[in-house]
């Protein structure tokens, strides 16, 4: 339990770092230095930039449990050492191991309120990407997401090879397929890449790279540990729903998320522990970045019984989008790989990775020009749903660029999450099926807005095969509990539509193509041989002392 909640600490502290780089690359390339405070010179900034870390939040407790931490550990160890205590001495090692890296991870708090002080020193304008974009030359819609998608290409070939991806299907292959591993560097410079991507304006979730850095940073703690392969899938489990939890603040979804899509079981002994760490992770993340939803509540209160109907066929429609998304992103890799498009596709297969995401890059900017809410994360075109803002058109001018833009950016190679897009794809959906349903059923169908928020959760229900993510992610995003009936009918059949057309989830399909197979049950976690069980024993006694000295203590 000890080990979940420092892994939450991590995937908070990720979180926080993540958004802060993307709004960084955001002011960069699109504020540029018109962004700077006015004044003359380099003192006026620094001023502002001083007033900026006195009024941060530092929370220096954060200091005093890191210190107390550290000071336990070692104490633990020492007194293990000498006898002191009734503990093995490679638990105590084991202690202290744990609590130095919660030490570290807590002191990791206050770099980044730097960060966030720097980057609140720019006058960005408010309203996101969306709103910097509208004030900055068209040229830059399209050149900067192929620049960064170019860069973040370059990162990925000559940096870090096994940093392309989308971050949960790798996570699932390291629970599912024991020959694959997590390495802590390749999610950092991940991170790194994707902060890019986004941040120039590719089409891509931001919760990908943070789920992986969870899962990395739980698997690194379970081989530093030497524990067993059960254990040490559980805590990967519990990096990545803590990834997901801090990216959205949403704990309860990150739960589900790790139990029905990464795990894809919901044993007894295993809830425990991902609860903490999503909890923990939530926390840490709000401390840095702020309590609160980032999206609107949603009011919805049943006006007729017959609108159960009517969020039934969101749910069949939401799933029928769920299953386009999934196989445009599927044709989209294809043809950049060169199994699809034919010459075309045998042509971009022999580009080198950099161009082809530069390339992919590119394709995005030129969408761009029709509709620019489609580039980045677009929360704030999500809220202008919400809000019932968007006209009927726009809603589907930006439905249709947001999918080809995802299928350009993630099948191009850019690293990036699948998740978080195919939630404005049903913001846009839903949005657009309101505003239909109240035309042609104006006494049955509710506000476009509650159907924009059921929409959101229903497309991304049916990409993961997971209602139930679905319906507690989008609760927790809206703050809006009203919303749980209708949720819970276009989820489940979103989800049953996408896994009766394509028998799968984005993530199954995409492991299925490593050649990962799912257990229907879960992972294997107690097929272990002797030889296996017995091995993080054996690197314990080879480390710490003969196995003579072990056995006394």
């Amino acid at each position: 339990m000890g080990v979940a909640a420092v892994v939450g600490i991590y995937a908070g502290v990720a979180a926080g770092l993540f958004a802060q780089a993307i709004r960084f690359v955001q002011i960069l390339i699109f504020g540029g230095l018109h962004s700077m405070p006015q004044g003359a010179g380099h003192r006026p900034w620094a001023q502002l930039f001083g007033q900026r870390l006195l009024s941060s939040r530092w929370h220096f407790e954060f200091a005093v449990v890191a210190a107390l931490l550290f000071a336990f550990g070692y104490a633990v160890e020492w007194l293990g050492e000498r006898r002191k205590l009734d503990v093995p001495v490679f638990e105590a090692h084991r202690v202290r191991a744990v609590a130095e890296a919660g030490a570290l991870g807590l002191s990791l708090y206050y770099p980044l309120v730097v960060l966030r002080a720097f980057n609140g020193t720019f006058a960005a304008p408010e309203g996101g990407l969306y709103a910097m974009l509208i004030q900055t030359p068209r040229i830059f819609w399209v050149l900067a997401p192929a620049l960064g998608a170019l860069l973040a290409g370059l990162l990925v070939r000559y940096v870090s090879p096994e940093s392309a991806g989308h971050g949960v299907v790798e996570v699932i292959e390291a629970i599912h397929a024991r020959r694959h591993q997590l390495r802590g560097r390749v999610a950092l410079w991940k991170a790194l890449a994707a902060g890019v991507v986004i941040g120039s304006g590719g089409s891509a979730g931001r919760e990908g790279p943070v789920v992986h850095i969870g899962g990395a940073v739980a698997a690194s703690l379970g081989r530093s540990l030497a524990l067993p392969r059960r254990q040490t899938v559980l805590l990967i489990a519990c990096g990545a729903g803590a990834g997901i939890a801090a990216s959205f603040q949403a704990p309860f979804a990150g739960t589900l998320f790790a139990l029905e899509i990464v795990i894809a079981g919901f044993a007894a002994e295993q809830i425990a522990p991902v609860v903490l760490a999503c909890v923990t992770a939530t926390v840490t993340s709000r401390a840095l970045l702020g309590g609160g939803t980032e999206l609107r509540p949603v009011n919805w209160a049943l006006g007729h019984p017959s609108e159960i109907g009517v969020y039934l066929l969101l749910g069949v429609v939401a799933g029928l989008c769920g299953v386009v998304y999934v196989r445009s992103l599927a044709w989209a890799e294809g043809l950049f790989e060169g199994s699809r498009g034919g010459a075309l596709g045998r042509r971009l297969s022999r580009l080198p990775a950099p161009a082809k995401a530069a390339l992919g890059g590119l394709a995005v900017g030129l969408a761009g020009l029709l509709a620019p809410r489609a580039l980045g994360t677009g929360i704030e075109s999500m809220n202008a749903a919400l809000g019932g803002e968007l006209t009927l058109g726009v809603l589907c001018l930006v439905l249709l660029v947001k999918l080809f833009a995802t299928a350009a950016t993630l099948g191009s190679g850019s690293p990036g999450g699948s998740f978080f897009p195919a939630v404005f794809l049903g913001a846009m959906l839903g949005g657009t099926f309101g505003q239909i349903a109240q035309a042609v059923a104006p006494g049955i169908a509710s506000a476009p807005s509650s159907y924009a928020a059921v929409g959101m959760g229903a497309v991304a229900a049916g990409a993961t095969v997971a209602p139930l993510t679905g319906v507690m992610m989008m609760v927790e995003l809206t703050g809006s509990w009203q919303i749980a009936a209708p949720l819970l009918i276009s989820c489940c059949t979103a989800a049953a539509v996408v896994q009766g057309v394509l028998g799968g989830s984005i993530y199954q399909l995409g492991a299925r193509r490593r050649g990962v197979k799912l257990r229907s049950d879960g992972p294997a976690l107690s097929d272990l041989s002797v030889a296996q069980a017995l091995e993080p024993q054996r690197l314990l006694f080879a480390h710490y002392g003969p196995v003579t000295e072990v056995a006394q203590t």
